[in-house]
């Protein structure tokens, strides 16, 4: 050392190494390495000859050695890792230490390397052996052994006590979390692989408002903290906090975030502190939670780009510039975990009485978690009638989100939502208004274009985008769904700044929601029943759907029909008859084929009711009709068999081909009425008058039925070959037609005269043709039908296996039907027949 330049001289260097020992680990390694750097390359007294100048020399060495050892140990402890691997070779070279310090210096270079990798470590000491030998330092060969036999745990050992805590900033869980096991045990596993790979693991949990993400987070990092030796960080990032509240500015985050790490953060520039914060989570491995995030600039600089630190990120946005994250998209509770929230605040006295009120609780909070806590609130000391109000108040859609809050806690289920809509575009606001007064459930792509073009014009698909990235608007299964809430809110927050009046647009918008359902129902009607035709207008520029096959339109009615039938409520309730009666005409034929009679038979009394004033005496007769195919269908004989007189009456009125055509199908309907009744001879009337009028209008289908339900009275009669020689007629000729469900009806009356003529195998082969038919059309009460007479064919062979098939296919339609009576009754035989 230069003893002759006061400022680097030996005092000082004395005095800055005792300094040090009071400082933060990375103040530390700053003032340590900064004077060794003072040092002269030829180190101390150099070129001063004799004995006790070299014993001096030695001992200044030995101090700067215990210098070099301690910046080491500081580098270290400041989780200066980056530096320990790379710089201290180099450092040495300059500064050479006795044998101890080397030992001991090695002993940091190894432990940095082995948060990196416990292979390179190994190699290091494999290294270290073949040009050193064993080592003679206690702790360090205690840690070779730990390395060599896998049993160190890295960032386990830390030398001296670092003035700065580990931090560990979770907040205190204010609620229980319920039904989140399997979305924990999957992000455990992706944070174990992370930390195996040696890379940085990044979780974002997002969803709707209250949905329980934050909690969800919590729960989380509680129970991996652990597996963290260097901490945990936390931050609110009031992305969604409210009105006055700006969202947190990531540079003051950074900030906070280093000095809790106990590095001073010098810079100002926000990619400066980004850069520094990344070069200290490179060397470490902490867990950090970033709270509410309202979009992805607010997390982007604190993201480690290094290391075995992880990153939970919470979020009402999908944040789609993530893409490296782990996406967990958080879904309301199942039911059981949603009603334990509410059963844990109620008297075991109370639980016992109360469940089917509590489930009623569970649907009305759209079983998210903070709507339900703040209802579980009131729950306390509430005897079951108080439940039984409670389910009364909040039963009212208008009413329902102002008792979703808790004055005390300042907790709102409208004021979570309200942050979550306040931060969409106008137009995203006013497609998500529209939404709401679209009757629901869900909606397709094509309707929310159509539905969009009354407001948002060629935006829509833009706005519909933002809605979905923003969790307001769930896209699963090809459609887009508003959960109940935001649907309640949305349709009482009028977006500001329109440009028509809103009644005005709501009207506008009711029917181009109708004028969409219609167009399409009827595509799909025109499809599955090409006989009947409609007085529906040109669609113009609506999107309307082309199916190609029966099969096609029945899929794509599958998709609609819960939004149709509350398309039709919408239309009533605006008085929108054309709506009404229209749309429900187009349905029935769906209907019909899926075995949903009696909703058939309440849409078709609307629709009867609309008719009276906008449908000619001819349409009116057609409403009649199907809703007398409906009631016969579902047994209620006598209801269909005075609603198909009316529609006789009404086509007996005129003498024009469409009033002549609508006869011959009121007499056929009315033929098949007497029939299942029981009254024979008057089907048969019917059905010849009906065969004579459909010959006159030249209505090909019309005839085949006609004289298939001649054979049927034939075969009911006995009259088997009569009945063979009506029915094979009604095949030839439908054979001509495009009308499959018809000839499947023949080819199953033929199949039943050949069962009663003992001719059993060809009853089957006929029988096995009308279920193809069927299936392809996917009528399933016709092939119900068709299956039990097989079953019962094939058991009268003895062929209890085919038999057993058959019933198993009928219990799998009944299961599609929803008839459950009908499925155990089915299951009963089975059992009997195994």
């Amino acid at each position: 050392m230069d003893l002759t330049d006061s400022s680097v001289d030996l005092l000082h260097f004395r005095d800055e190494v005792q300094r040090s020992k009071d400082l933060s680990p990375f103040a530390r390694f700053d003032v340590l390495r900064g004077v060794l750097e003072r040092w002269l390359p030829d180190g101390p007294l150099r070129g001063l000859p004799g004995a006790g100048f070299q014993l001096r020399r030695a001992e200044l060495l030995s101090e700067r050695s215990g210098a070099v050892v301690s910046c080491v140990a500081a580098a270290w402890e400041a989780g200066e890792h980056e530096w320990l691997l790379k710089e201290t070779e180099e450092f040495l070279e300059r500064f050479p230490v006795d044998k101890k310090s080397d030992e001991q210096v090695f002993r940091y270079r190894l432990l940095a390397t082995m948060e990196r990798s416990l292979r390179a470590a190994k190699q290091l000491i494999k290294n270290r052996k073949e040009k050193c030998g064993a080592p003679s330092d206690p702790e360090l060969a205690q840690l070779v052994r730990e390395v060599s036999q896998n049993r160190h745990q890295a960032g386990r050992l830390r030398t001296g006590t670092p003035s700065q805590p580990i931090p560990r900033q979770l907040p205190f869980p204010v609620r229980e979390l319920h039904g989140r096991d399997a979305d924990i045990a999957s992000m455990r596993q992706y944070l174990a692989q992370c930390r195996a790979e040696g890379r940085p693991a990044l979780i974002l949990l997002t969803g709707l408002a209250g949905v329980g993400k934050s909690a969800l987070a919590n729960r989380l990092c509680r129970m991996v903290e652990a597996e963290f030796p260097d901490g945990t960080l936390y931050a609110n990032l009031y992305g969604f906090a409210g009105e006055g509240v700006e969202p947190a500015e990531p540079g003051r985050v950074l900030r906070r975030f280093l000095s809790d790490m106990g590095v001073r953060a010098e810079a100002a520039d926000l990619d400066a502190l980004s850069s520094t914060l990344r070069t200290r989570l490179a060397s470490r491995s902490l867990i950090m939670v970033l709270d509410d995030a309202a979009h992805v600039d607010q997390v982007l600089p604190l993201l480690p780009g290094a290391g075995t630190s992880a990153v939970i990120i919470t979020s009402r946005y999908l944040l789609p510039d993530l893409s490296a994250a782990r996406t967990c998209h958080v879904e309301p509770l199942d039911q059981e975990s949603a009603a334990e929230v509410l059963y844990a605040q109620m008297a075991p006295g109370v639980r016992n009485k109360c469940g089917a009120a509590v489930d009623r609780l569970v649907d009305l909070c759209g079983r998210l978690p903070l709507a339900l806590s703040l209802i579980a609130g009131r729950l306390r000391n509430r005897p079951p009638q108080g439940v039984a109000e409670l389910v009364t108040v909040l039963g009212k859609d208008h009413q329902r989100l102002r008792e979703l809050y808790d004055p005390g806690r300042s907790l709102s289920m409208e004021l979570a939502l309200g942050c979550s809509v306040r931060a969409l575009s106008t137009g995203a606001r006013w497609l998500l208004w529209q939404l709401a007064v679209h009757p629901g459930p869900s909606i397709d792509w094509d309707a929310a274009m159509d539905l969009g073009a009354v407001g948002a014009g060629s935006r829509a698909e833009r706005f519909l985008t933002e809605l979905t990235e923003a969790n307001l608007a769930e896209f699963a299964d090809d459609r887009y769904r508003l959960h109940d809430l935001v649907r309640a809110y949305a349709r009482l927050d009028v977006p500001p700044g329109g440009e028509e009046p809103v009644e005005e647009l709501r009207e506008r918008t009711v029917r181009q929601v109708l004028e969409h359902q219609l167009h399409n129902v009827a595509a799909c009607d025109r499809v599955i029943d090409p006989q009947r035709t409609l007085p529906i207008a040109d669609p113009g520029v609506l999107r309307v759907v082309e199916p190609d096959t029966e099969e096609r339109a029945m899929s794509y009615l599958d998709a609609e029909y819960e939004t149709v039938l509350r398309g039709i409520d919408l239309a009533a309730q605006h008085d929108l008859g054309q709506y009404v009666w229209l749309t429900s005409m187009a349905l029935v034929s769906y209907q019909w084929r899926r075995g949903r009679h009696a909703e058939a038979e309440r849409l078709l009394r609307g629709a009867l009711e609309a008719s009276r004033e906008l449908a000619t005496p001819t349409q009116q007769a057609m409403v009649y009709r199907m809703l007398a195919g409906s009631q016969i269908r579902s047994g209620s004989f006598e209801l269909g068999l005075r609603n198909v007189e009316a529609a006789v009456r009404l086509s007996s009125d005129r003498d024009d081909p469409s009033s002549r055509l609508s006869l011959a199908l009121s007499l056929h309907m009315r033929a098949v009425g007497h029939e299942r009744r029981g009254d024979l001879q008057a089907a048969e009337a019917d059905h010849l008058r009906a065969l004579r009028l459909f010959e006159v209008v030249d209505n090909s289908a019309g005839v085949a039925a006609a004289l298939n339900g001649i054979g049927t009275v034939q075969h009911a009669r006995g009259e088997h070959d009569e009945a063979l020689r009506h029915c094979g007629e009604a095949l030839r000729i439908f054979e001509t037609t495009e009308d499959a469900n018809g000839r499947a009806n023949v080819l199953t009356t033929l199949a039943g005269i050949h069962v009663s003529r003992s001719e059993p195998e060809e009853a089957l082969r006929l029988y096995e043709r009308a279920v193809r038919i069927y299936q392809g059309l996917s009528y399933w009460p016709n092939e119900v039908k068709v299956q039990f007479r097989i079953a019962g064919v094939q058991l009268s062979a003895g062929h209890t296996d085919a038999a057993v098939e058959a019933l198993e296919r009928v219990v799998v339609l009944r299961e599609f039907m929803g008839d459950d009576t009908g499925v155990r009754e089915v299951l009963e035989q089975l059992e009997s027949l195994r």
